[in-house]
């Protein structure tokens, strides 16, 4: 039963990885659209930043798990 559990806990965490993944992706998108539709360098930069960090957060996770 414990080898059940453990098997859930860690089926959920990589979910959260490949969500934050794709989420990733999302910001990566939506900061070079902002910056080829005229939002300004400093929006695109903030989504482009925030993007990167949350796709290295999770591509660590997925490998320290």
């Amino acid at each position: 039963m414990s080898d059940q559990k453990t098997s859930n806990v860690s089926r959920r965490y990589r979910v959260y990885q490949i969500v934050g993944i794709v989420l990733a992706v999302l910001f990566l998108a939506l900061g070079v659209a902002a910056f080829v539709t005229g939002g300004g360098p400093i929006i695109a930069a903030i989504a482009v930043i925030g993007g990167l960090a949350v796709l290295v957060v999770s591509i660590v996770m997925m490998v320290r798990s």
